[in-house]
């Protein structure tokens, strides 16, 4: 057996992946230390509240532009301008605290630059995997990116930044995490240069609308899309709230207790990884993404009726290896369905779309457990999010798994108003 897995053999992936794993690290330990300096510059939860929606709301208003751009440009350099975009933020945010001129104000706007550079970071990634692996390597490529991600933002980051923060502040923190972009840097300016697509002849605005006009006319893509973020806003989003209400309001257990589940949902992805990088890609993927799913769904209702803590992790490691699993067919499917000169675009509709919603879940879970109680709002959600993978009966959801599926095109924008005209 291959000391080396296949895909790491390719250099430029390699390089891809070391860099961004070193970078998700820090990402982690930023995930930390800016609650912690949130808290400390200003005592208000409120203040928290703002920075993280600070990073956010720059993903809702510039995705679809900056997935435009990105099937404009050489993905590798729109990756690499994203990350020294978000490692200057952070080296800014490291002097400010080092000088003690840290204001809310510049902690909410080193945020939300943070959040430009995630809004450009995303769609890129997707996009540049294709160029990077053949086909059939690209669910092992994606099972290590997502390895990386849950040991990097769920184990070893958070407890490496909380470790930091400790022993020598925020500043230290935040230092480590501006080296950890400079890494990652590094590795894209060593790899090979990839041509940019080729030209529309478009303006960015038309080339951003056909994107959206592409996406919605992909029946399967249009409603996987749609119901992902139904069951992400009801469901699964929501969990980062209600879990740690179950366990320390409705089962009476402490922060040992929650840091177990935790861990359980971190390894259940971390297995979900294992297991796709091992068997590759099912000949029905559609199918295959959307049992998943409910299987997620499933274990999120189990947690939901849960007696005790055991039982809350063991169903949350299901959830999460459901969700993970799911989650890493789909950016294969797109990543080999998707033309390459539209990758960009749809996979910023995608993250638009399925995931930026979020926030609104946690707020909403909030209310509604006050209101219902803990248990009826997680089992209303992983109802909600079950009821979603419905969707793969619409005729068109599971065009993929045809033999020789071609995606629909869509028509440029002189076709379009000669056929309103007529």
């Amino acid at each position: 057996m291959p000391l080396v897995p296949r895909a790491l053999r390719h250099r430029d992936y390699a390089l891809l992946w070391s860099g961004q794993t070193v970078s998700v690290l820090g990402d982690g330990i930023y995930t930390v230390a800016v609650a912690l300096e949130a808290l400390r510059v200003s005592d208000h939860a409120s203040t928290l509240a703002t920075v993280e929606a600070a990073r956010i709301l720059p993903n809702a208003l510039l995705l679809i532009f900056a997935g435009a751009l990105v099937d404009r440009l050489p993905r590798r350099l729109v990756v690499l301008a994203a990350d020294v975009l978000r490692g200057g933020a952070v080296v800014a945010l490291t002097l400010l605290i080092l000088a003690h001129a840290l204001n809310v104000t510049e902690l909410v706007g080193l945020s939300a630059a943070v959040g430009v550079g995630d809004a450009f970071f995303y769609p890129a990634y997707q996009a540049i995997m294709p160029e990077l692996l053949p086909e059939e390597l690209l669910t092992q490529g994606n099972a290590f990116n997502s390895a990386s991600q849950t040991m990097g933002l769920s184990f070893l980051g958070p407890a490496v930044g909380g470790v930091m923060v400790a022993v020598g502040g925020t500043a230290v923190a935040f230092a480590v995490d501006a080296g950890t972009f400079a890494v990652s840097a590094a590795c894209l300016v060593f790899m090979s240069h990839v041509p940019p697509p080729a030209p529309s002849g478009r303006s960015m605005v038309a080339d951003a609308r056909q994107g959206i006009r592409w996406t919605i006319r992909q029946r399967w893509l249009w409603f996987g899309i749609m119901a992902a973020g139904v069951a992400n806003f009801a469901g699964f989003s929501p969990a980062a709230v209600t879990i740690p209400l179950l366990v320390r309001d409705v089962l009476h257990q402490g922060p040992a207790a929650y840091g177990a589940t935790f861990a359980a949902a971190g390894a259940g992805g971390l297995a979900a990884a294992v297991v796709a990088g091992r068997l590759g890609s099912p000949r029905r993927r559609m199918t295959a993404i959307w049992i998943a799913w409910a299987a997620a769904s499933a274990g999120l209702a189990g947690v939901g009726l849960a007696p005790d803590v055991f039982v809350v992790a063991g169903f949350g490691a299901v959830t999460f290896f459901g969700l993970t699993y799911g989650n890493l067919l789909w950016g294969t499917l797109m990543q080999a369905a998707v033309p390459a000169d539209m990758l960009g675009r749809a996979s910023s509709v995608d993250w638009l779309f399925s995931i930026c919603l979020s926030p609104l879940g946690l707020i909403f879970a909030g209310v509604l457990s006050g209101a219902i109680g803990v248990r009826d709002t997680v089992l209303l959600g992983a109802g909600v999010s079950g009821a979603s993978c419905l969707v793969v009966f619409i005729p068109g959801v599971r065009d993929p798994d045809r033999p020789g599926y071609r995606p629909l095109s869509v028509p440029d924008d002189q076709a379009v108003r000669e056929e309103r005209s007529a």
